[in-house]
């Protein structure tokens, strides 16, 4: 066994204050991110900064305190962030620190080619194995390419810091000084429950999320709800920037295999790790865990060759055409590029692939007294110095806590009408109206009144005998163009049993009727086949009621290839469900003699049925048992 490498380590060990005198003045400097903030040497950086001056500071997120950013060094340090946490957002908007986009897999790039040379590099490691190895533990990221770029290396030895495997190893003989330090690391903290939006919002990202999938996650409220939704899915993997106890929880369950992996299978890629204590100690010397740099994690290239990767980015802002905002609010820098587009491109290339935006459909935003004001999300137009940094030719799947819109491949007003759809209803009325103003949509486009949410509570997956899945949900006015694919499916036979004549068009004016409901008085049920973004409609049902609200007009109708497997019978039922939940007792159908297997369904329906026949119609009445009678609740 090699031991030559422990008198390099004995000559090379430093107090902090000894060590972080290699930084002089003029130098670029990097520190170690997040997690991995090797604390007790930025502490002494601050101190020795009194000795200072135009010293550049690189860093990605740091989650610790960032006393170099203080206006009282502002001549002894000039940070430079890749991405801005809390700690640097107010220095970089006051301009005593700088803001660098750029994708983080092509940092790297420019530490080796030394277009941002590094001078010194302060990390934190954990202590050397038998062959003089560290590991970078919680925090691979830049920080490897930054190492290994360095004029100079320190490096805090911390045996809180766990052994991650991978590539993600510098040897002694790498370090020029060595800081022996333990402290706890950084956590990021646990954020507590989901709130309702959240757990809606991650509902609606889980059905993207298929069994075997690949999955890039970040940190915070939305991430970790996604993934405790994730308990019923089978073999999942996981490739990403960044990850935290959500992660650790599913694998410890034996959610996260790997199995299906097409790169690395079987293992937890990751770049960094922000989490509790528990997770760090669940990575140490982990075989199912592996750490890697950000060229690596975050190449487009790479996160391309993963089938089924589904990759979840958080946004600040979408407009009306699609085009994402995630770095800025209008001209105040807020946040980074990250990894956000390497992922989105990557997954968008990826063989099944789900690129996904994931955000709350409003924010509160505070002005300069303090007043609170609740904005949407979803934007008419960008605000006024916004960085888009997912172009509208990028976006596939905007993901709200009203639902999924898939933009990508969709017209101008296509993409409108989805996203107005998953907007908060506070705010479709006039984001239809810019839309008009904009000339995206019809000038005679409508809408469900803002009163009426969109029913969330009505979606499921059925299974037809045969094996099909189908995704039921309440209609919504963007189905336009899926309705009128199924309308022209339709065969003469089903056209004419269902519109009582032979009917050879359904323009927009006709159309949008059907798809815009007020989900209060009316109901509409469509059943979707194939993956999101490539559904085709195989049914639709609807009911109307009266004034009243206590009887209502029923219909429903069926894709020709798809009869005779159970969908009729199962959109009549559950419109009477939904029916018998908000009062209604009393249903009517018009139907032609001739559609008995219409006339079957009603009869078998287990409610009181009368029927009239006039001509070629049958005017069959249900009434539902008084036994079976729901009280309406009192408004």
């Amino acid at each position: 066994m090699p031991t030559h490498w422990r008198e390099r380590y004995a000559d090379k060990v430093k107090t902090a204050a000894e060590a972080v005198r290699l930084v002089k003045p003029g130098h670029r400097v990097y520190i170690g991110s997040a997690c991995g903030e090797p604390q007790e040497l930025v502490r002494a950086l601050a101190v020795h900064g009194e000795n200072l001056s135009d010293t550049e500071i690189v860093h990605i997120l740091t989650f610790g305190v960032a006393p170099y950013a203080q206006p009282k060094y502002a001549q002894n340090f000039r940070p430079n962030a890749f991405f801005i946490g809390s700690s640097m957002r107010t220095a970089v908007n006051d301009a005593r620190a700088d803001y660098t986009p750029i994708f983080l897999s092509q940092v790297p790039t420019l530490f080796r080619t030394r277009r941002l040379a590094i001078d010194v590099a302060l990390v934190m490691v954990s202590p050397p194995d038998e062959y003089g190895n560290c590991s970078l533990g919680v925090s691979v990221d830049i920080t490897k390419s930054a190492v290994e770029s360095a004029r100079h290396v320190v490096a805090q030895v911390n045996r809180r810091m766990p052994r991650a495997l991978g590539d993600c190893f510098l040897n002694v003989r790498q370090i020029q000084a060595l800081v022996e330090h333990d402290e706890p690391l950084l956590e990021w903290p646990a954020l507590g429950e989901a709130d309702d939006v959240t757990r809606q919002l991650a509902a609606h990202l889980t059905r993207l999320i298929p069994g075997g999938a690949t999955l890039q996650v970040g940190i915070g409220r939305i991430p970790d709800a996604v993934l405790s939704m994730l308990t019923d899915k089978n073999d999942l993997g996981i490739h990403t920037e960044m990850f935290s106890d959500g992660v650790l929880k599913l694998a410890r369950a034996g959610v996260i295999t790997g199995r299906r992996k097409t790169l690395d299978p079987g293992k937890i890629v990751g770049s960094f790790a922000a989490g509790s204590h528990a997770l760090f100690e669940f990575m140490d010397d982990n075989p199912q865990i592996e750490m890697h740099p950000s060229e690596y994690t975050n190449n487009p290239i790479v996160i391309s060759a993963q089938e089924n990767m589904v990759a979840i980015n958080a946004a600040l802002e979408v407009d009306l055409t699609g085009q994402v905002v995630a770095d800025s609010l209008g001209q105040l820098l807020y946040s980074g590029i990250g990894g956000h587009a390497d992922f989105i491109r990557g997954a968008a290339l990826a063989k099944n692939g789900k690129p996904i935006i994931a955000m709350p459909s409003t924010a509160d935003v505070p002005d300069e007294n303090g007043k609170i004001t609740v904005k949407s999300r979803i934007v008419a137009t960008l605000l006024e110095g916004a960085g888009v940094i997912t172009t509208r030719g990028d976006t596939h799947y905007i993901v709200t806590e009203y639902g999924v819109a898939f933009l990508h491949g969709k017209t101008m007003r296509e993409r409108a009408m989805s996203l107005i759809s998953i907007a908060h209803p506070d705010f479709r009325s006039e984001l239809l109206h810019a839309a008009k103003r904009r000339h995206i949509v019809y000038p005679n486009q409508i809408m469900p009144p803002a009163q009426a949410p969109y029913p969330a509570q009505y979606e499921e997956t059925i299974t037809t005998p045969d094996g099909q899945a189908v995704f039921v949900r309440p209609i919504r006015p963007d189905d336009e163009p899926l309705m009128r694919e199924m309308f022209y499916h339709f065969s003469e036979q089903t056209k004419y049993l269902r519109y009582h004549a032979a009917l050879k068009a359904m323009p927009h004016n006709k159309m949008q009727v059907f798809c815009t409901i007020d989900y209060d008085t009316e109901m509409a049920l469509i059943g979707l086949s194939g993956p999101p973004g490539g559904e085709q409609v195989v049914g639709v049902a609807r009911y109307m009621t009266d004034a009243e609200k206590q009887t209502a007009e029923v219909a429903f109708t069926v894709q020709d290839t798809w009869q005779r497997k159970g969908l009729g019978s199962y959109f009549f039922n559950r419109l009477v469900q939904i029916a018998r939940e908000r009062g209604v007792h009393t249903f009517y159908a018009y139907v032609l003699v001739e559609n008995s297997g219409m006339l079957k369904i009603f009869h078998r329906s287990g409610m009181v049925v009368e029927t009239q026949q006039d001509g070629d119609v049958v005017r069959v009445l249900m009434r539902l048992p008084e036994r079976e009678r729901k009280i309406p609740a009192a408004s």
